[in-house]
């Protein structure tokens, strides 16, 4: 019986500013990387000019939504404390 597990599908723009280099080398940079702090490389898909990553899913979110609120967080904190 097939795992059952959620993930996140990053569809890369066709007119964006990544090319077939940029794909390339993430899905070699993240399918030899492996540390229980980086997300994992699931899967990808390279069809015409479709591109596709497939990474599981972190149900805590992203190190930049938690950057993202710390220094909004700190930055409210030196803006009202008087």
């Amino acid at each position: 019986m097939a795992e059952k597990f959620v993930v996140v599908v990053k569809q890369l723009d066709r007119n964006g500013l990544q090319g077939n280099r940029e794909f390339l080398v993430e899905v070699l940079m993240f399918s030899l990387l492996h540390h229980p702090n980086l997300v994992n490389l699931i899967g990808y898909c390279a069809d015409g000019d479709q591109r596709l990553l497939v990474y599981e899913f972190m149900p805590l979110g992203s190190l930049e939504d938690h950057l993202h609120g710390l220094i909004a967080c700190l930055l409210y904190k030196l803006l009202t404390h008087k």
